[in-house]
């Protein structure tokens, strides 16, 4: 029988098409939820393909886009790294959950998922490529946008394989890999960045860089990823208007996936905020020589914390079955840490804030998607479900240069800029209180 989680892990029956036992056998194993064990070789690389989200976002916008948009636009710097954040931010709105629920219709031989992934990758490179030759705004927008489709589609992917293949009891620690990871390779793209580019120069070495990064990522996980075949009947027909009404989740109907989404957009756009702007705030405010490399630090700090916090959290979590301390524990940890930024611009504290970022954000993300699954409304349209619950960070990336600038160009204080990021923390907690189907 399949089953749909809803706050719970009460399985309840969905009505599935069948035809014949063997079908009905195949779709009651795709929908279960799974049973069995993980492999570590299986983890390992799924940490390792949830990196590219890291090395094509963190990589590129704290350190090779500023340096790149400096080069050719230096007069219009907040602006013109607004419109490129924008315009690929816009794109993953759109794609997330576009080809989650294209992939849970998918009928492949190959799978469901294992398509997307080869589709995003290729993208990637192709996206990154045009970023690294880019002379003008506009090709580093296409670029830009390429890029996004593409990172944003595999991350559907990522996302959706969590609900399909890793049982309950393992979980939380497969959230915290996924949520890590980005942030891991982030740092490795940091630091690759860092010691084979001339960045303030030649940036375009960098996207490179990336590119062949990520391809290592994602076709290693490629090798271990084996899917059951969706078979035809258990899809229903295609029809535009109700595929298109289907990416509408009442918040009425679904209270629980509408504050979980609420609180993810505001976590993330706290974040995003601060890693976004943290290589112009050294460079522009504390003056720090060199603010590349101190983005590099403060960033290998914040993912020493994170993993640590993370992995525990993700442990703990599975053994207590407790989502919501986590998550406001979090949220007061990295208020705590953009307040040290706010009132104390120094260079020493900046270190401080670096750790209770870290510490906040992985007990976060060792719980982030554990939840967005424990609320997920039907079991058969995991992949577009969780894409949703995936805009409310796409739309964050959206938001954080808008409201940057307007910050930024009114008030020419990055004090308000973080203090708002850290009101952005505090409210997401609140949001979590009301959800009644986690503890």
């Amino acid at each position: 029988m399949a089953d749909s989680t809803i706050g719970s892990n009460v399985a309840v029956p969905l009505p599935v098409p069948t035809a014949g036992n063997h079908s009905e056998e195949a779709m009651d194993e795709i929908f279960q939820v799974p049973t069995r064990a993980l492999s570590r070789s299986f983890r390992l690389l799924f940490g390792l393909a949830s990196m590219v989200s890291g090395l094509c976002n963190i990589a590129i916008k704290q350190l090779l886009l500023p340096a790149q948009v400096s080069l050719l636009d230096p007069a219009n710097t907040y602006t013109t790294l607004a419109i490129i954040a924008t315009a690929g931010a816009a794109a993953g709105v759109i794609t997330t959950p576009l080809v989650g629920a294209l992939s849970d219709r998918t009928t492949s031989r190959w799978g469901r998922r294992r398509p997307w992934l080869i589709f995003g990758v290729i993208f990637v490179v192709v996206g990154l490529i045009l970023m690294a030759q880019a002379t003008t705004l506009a090709q580093l927008v296409i670029g830009e946008v390429i890029t996004q489709v593409a990172v944003d589609s595999i991350m559907a992917v990522i996302t959706a394989i969590i609900p399909d293949q890793v049982p309950l009891n393992q979980r939380a620690v497969a959230s915290a890999f996924v949520g890590m990871a980005p942030v891991v390779g982030g740092l490795i793209g940091l630091l690759l960045v860092a010691r084979f580019t001339d960045v303030n120069r030649h940036p375009d070495q960098g996207y490179y860089i990336m590119a062949l990064a990520a391809c290592i990522c994602v076709l290693l996980f490629l090798a271990v990823l084996h899917e059951q075949k969706l078979p035809r009947h258990a899809v229903a027909p295609f029809r535009l208007k109700a595929f298109v009404c289907s990416f509408w989740v009442s918040p009425r109907k679904y209270p629980d996936f509408a504050f979980t989404w609420a609180s993810r957009g505001l976590t993330f756009l706290g974040y995003t905020i601060l890693v976004s702007y943290l290589y112009l705030y050294l460079k522009n405010v504390l003056h720090y020589p060199g603010a590349d490399k101190g983005v590099a630090i403060f960033q290998a700090i914040t993912t020493g914390a994170l993993i640590i916090a993370a992995i525990i959290g993700g442990i703990v979590s599975d053994r207590l079955q407790r989502i919501k301390p986590f998550i406001v524990g979090a949220a007061l940890l990295m208020t705590a840490a953009l307040l040290i930024i706010v009132l104390v611009p120094q260079w020493s504290f900046m270190l401080i804030a670096a750790v209770l970022i870290g510490l906040g954000f992985g007990l976060y993300l060792s719980v982030d998607i554990v939840l967005a699954v424990r609320v997920l409304p039907a079991a058969v349209h995991r992949g577009k479900d969780l894409g949703i619950i995936n805009t409310a960070i796409f739309l964050s990336l959206v938001l954080t240069p808008i409201v940057s600038t307007i910050i930024l160009n009114t008030f020419q204080s990055y004090a308000l800029l973080f203090a708002f990021a850290a009101g952005c923390f505090l409210l997401a907690a609140l949001f979590i209180v009301p959800i009644k189907g986690v503890r």
